[in-house]
């Protein structure tokens, strides 16, 4: 039977592949179009970096003020199914669309407080971040079980990003979004950084098994993208099943003060003695309240970051106002102030306590320095080079010094984990002390500043994050909001409402047991990015061995098979049988089209393969 003789009536397996007759009477195939292969040309790339910022933008509900946490694996999702399929340079740029739209979003509160300029450029910064970890992502997803190597590369530039450069930027961790959702369980065991991780591989699979299970792909590539995804939801399914729960070892009684900012609640600095006077008023008005069973169980009262502006040390003003609010509670206060620095262009933003019969403990365990001041709130970096360029750098005029790892503090025997303000974000703060013993948790914060913005709801999410993750009652003492006891399970169980004067008094629980998420937090942070390394060098590798053996054609190219004048191309199904309906012909070539990013070298997978044949002779 000659090649061009029609099939037997009783053949099976007609072409599945559509075909299109090009302008010299070629035939090249659309099935890689069909089968999902990534489009490379301008609408294939606009419509990736459509759906990566539509992505972005559910990254950014996930947090306050919409707190939609169970979205974050659908915007993983989002941002594979843009990338993992597309040229470095497209995943680039999706990647970018989807920082933008992310960081824009959910750092709104920068410029409705400092401006736009801060807000456009901290966002843009982060988007390269993003943009980045796109382009590793596309990277490792053509590996074998490539959705865990590009939650591994995500986690890693976050991680990278939290703390370099400048100190880093934590903000928009994907382990943050877990509180209210099913994967909030798996915080005490994998900690925020390791429940990220989850968080990112589950949408990746999730997004690579629905292209695996609709494309005509092997049974191979079926069942490990099957036992990918098994792996993420019984991770889920365990930690729900067997909840970590760190038993109380006694109960004691702590109270948090909120004094509240004069006029629009911005100006601290223009008001520090009034709001120093208004915390030692309220913490008066507390003494006076309290009732005989609270008097005697009472052990601390906390004070917020800036509570006093100027060094209560030195200061005899506000010295003699915290000795009145001290002597009229009976008890501890941790005071959050601005404390002198060895310079007198350097200060230190630290909480200390001050005793009703000894005065302030300076040094040892009884003071905790910030250990993550704010570049360009906190202090300058390169003053000496840019302290020029600006007038808004003559509103900071002395540069806070970064803590050295204190704590946990000793109050009475007593170990207290302290953090302050953005701290709170950091896996080295509440974490480190918490593995030194620390019994409870507080959080001394002042978002004056963003007074009327969602970033308080924001930090408060995190802190309830972290609470969680460390098995540790919280308490959080704010100038003017959000103040709140958060226990151990991240449940609030008081917060003050509003802006004005406040105070919480909470019987607390103390632990001792260490969460598995604290014990393994050094190995955590060191071995997610080497994981990430490894893939990057795998999947380079992987493309210098395949240029060893000539140039590889693009996946466009490979679903454009242009044959020679002498050659002519069928296209057919894979289940056609052998010879059948093709004469006495000699194959060639046998060439993949379309196939999954984890497969581009054809083997085994695609389901239609354009065979390039000459007639015999």
């Amino acid at each position: 039977m000659s090649s061009n003789s029609p099939a037997p009536s009783g053949r099976t397996g007609a072409p599945r592949a559509a075909t299109r007759t090009g302008p010299a009477g070629d035939r090249y195939s659309l099935s890689g179009e069909l089968g999902g292969c990534s489009p490379i040309g301008r609408r294939g790339g606009l419509v990736n970096a459509v759906g990566a910022a539509g992505g972005g933008l559910v990254a950014a509900l996930c947090f306050e003020p919409v707190g939609a946490g169970w979205l974050a694996p659908v915007a993983m999702a989002l941002l594979w199914a843009s990338v993992a399929r597309a040229p470095l340079r497209f995943a680039a740029f999706s990647g970018l669309c989807f920082g933008l739209a992310f960081m824009l979003v959910l750092l709104w509160w920068l410029e409705d407080s400092i401006g736009w300029a801060a807000w456009l450029g901290l966002a843009g910064a982060l988007a390269v971040s993003v943009a980045v970890a796109s382009v590793g992502v596309r990277a490792v997803a053509s590996l074998p079980a490539g959705p865990v190597w590009a939650g591994a590369v995500w986690i890693g530039v976050e991680s990278l990003r939290s703390g370099w450069p400048l100190g880093g930027m934590p903000w928009g961790r994907l382990g943050f979004t877990a509180i209210d959702t099913p994967w909030q369980s798996l915080l005490p065991y994998t900690g925020i950084t390791g429940t990220g991780l989850l968080i990112a591989t589950g949408g990746f699979t999730f997004a690579h098994a629905c292209s695996v299970f609709l494309r005509r792909t092997s049974s191979p590539r079926r069942t490990a993208a099957a036992g990918m995804l098994a792996g993420v939801c019984a991770a889920v399914l365990a930690g729900a099943i067997w909840p970590y729960h760190v038993p109380a070892v006694a109960t004691t009684t702590v109270a948090a003060v909120q004094g509240g900012v004069p006029g629009d609640g911005r100006d601290l600095a223009g008001h520090h003695r009034a709001v120093t006077s208004n915390h030692v008023e309220a913490t008066t008005a507390l003494a006076d309240s309290l009732t005989s069973k609270q008097r005697e169980s009472l052990v601390l009262v906390v004070w917020p970051e800036n509570a006093t502006a100027v060094d209560p040390v030195r200061d005899p003003v506000a010295r003699a106002a915290i000795e009145e609010a001290v002597a009229a509670i009976g008890v501890p206060v941790l005071v959050g102030g601005i404390f002198d620095g060895p310079t007198a262009e350097t200060a230190y933003n630290r909480g200390l306590l001050w005793r009703p019969d000894r005065g302030p403990r300076l040094g040892g365990s009884g003071a905790y320095t910030k250990t993550h001041p704010v570049p360009f709130g906190e202090h300058i970096p390169w003053r000496s080079v840019i302290g020029g360029w600006s007038s808004r750098f003559d509103r900071i005029p002395r540069d806070m010094l970064p803590g050295q790892g204190e704590g946990p503090l000793s109050v009475y025997g007593l170990l207290v984990a302290d953090a302050i303000c953005f701290d709170v974000a950091y896996d080295d703060v509440l974490p480190g002390q918490v593995a030194r013993g620390g019994q409870i948790a507080v959080v001394q914060t002042s978002n004056a500043t963003f007074t009327g913005t969602t970033q308080p709801e924001q930090q408060f999410e995190i802190t309830r994050a972290r609470a969680v993750e460390l098995g540790r009652t919280v308490v959080v003492a704010s100038t003017n909001g959000v103040s709140g006891v958060i226990a151990g399970d991240g449940e609030v169980t008081q917060r003050a409402t509003g802006e004005e004067t406040a105070t919480l008094v909470a019987e607390v629980e103390l632990a001792d047991r260490v969460t598995p998420a604290v014990r393994s937090q050094s190995v955590r942070s060191a071995t997610i990015p080497a994981v990430a390394v490894v893939g990057l060098l795998l999947a380079f590798a992987r493309g210098l061995r395949r240029r060893g053996r000539g140039r590889v054609p693009t996946r466009f190219e490979r679903s454009v098979e242009l044959p020679k004048a002498a050659e002519v191309g069928v296209v057919v199904g894979h289940h056609l049988p052998s010879g059948a309906g093709l004469g006495a012909v000699e194959p060639t070539s046998l060439a993949p089209v379309g196939g999954d990013p984890s497969d581009d070298e054809g083997s085994g997978e695609d389901r239609e393969r354009v065979v390039t044949q000459r007639p015999s002779q």
